[in-house]
């Protein structure tokens, strides 16, 4: 992968739940010892309120949105559905972690690699539970030639979030990269499943292909 492609890759990886409604709560009316009256039929009881589903976790909408991906008819679809996918993954990102992911797209920018870098591993430090984070400093890892230190960082991506196809297709690249064909492949197939609708994946697979064949003459 040229370095161009690389840089170009980098940045493009960088670049409601419901209110709650209540119901109205009915007061029982209070006795009156003093005024006795014909015992109350269990019939004039209020029926009880249909419990509420419980409300879908963040988690929970990844996995919806992923599996909707995998079934997406079309190349559209599928990347209306990864945005939401990407938004996702990115909702608990607190505010300070997002501004190293903004100074680190511009330190990208500029070509400083080790400055964009430094800056994700500083937004890792505040949210190290975040696996998109991790995916970011590959990006700019594979961007710099890292490949080693971004099939790291995916690896970590991956064991949380190995739903993430953009994870599964940098991986790919990153084998590739240091001339493993076979490992290659096997990333860009776990890609195409979860998104059999990405773009130009049929030319990317072909090259994938020649590059494993070209060993084994």
């Amino acid at each position: 992968m040229t370095d161009k492609r690389r840089w170009l890759m980098a940045g493009a990886v960088l670049l409601c739940s419901p209110a709650l409604t209540f119901l109205p709560v009915q007061a029982a009316p209070a006795a009156n010892p003093a005024a006795p009256g014909p015992a109350a039929s269990p019939a004039a009881k209020l029926p009880a309120s249909a419990p509420r589903p419980p409300r879908k976790t963040l988690h929970d909408r990844l996995m919806d949105a992923e599996k909707a991906l995998a079934m997406a008819g079309n190349e559209k679809q599928a990347g209306e559905i990864s945005e939401r996918a990407e938004g996702l993954r990115s909702r608990a990102l607190t505010g300070s972690v997002q501004m190293l992911i903004t100074d680190s797209h511009d330190a990208l920018e500029k070509h400083d690699f080790q400055q964009a870098q430094d800056d994700l591993t500083a937004a890792i430090t505040i949210q190290p539970d975040q696996p998109i984070l991790y995916r970011q400093r590959a990006a700019i890892r594979l961007a710099a030639g890292d490949n080693n230190g971004a099939i790291a960082d995916l690896g970590v991506t991956l064991q949380a979030d190995p739903g993430d196809p953009t994870a599964w297709g940098m991986l790919a690249e990153a084998e590739h990269d240091r001339h493993e064909p076979e490992a290659a492949l096997q990333a860009f197939h776990q890609m195409l499943l979860l998104n059999p609708k990405s773009p130009d994946s049929d030319t990317q697979l072909k090259t994938l292909e020649k590059a494993r064949d070209g060993q084994q003459d």
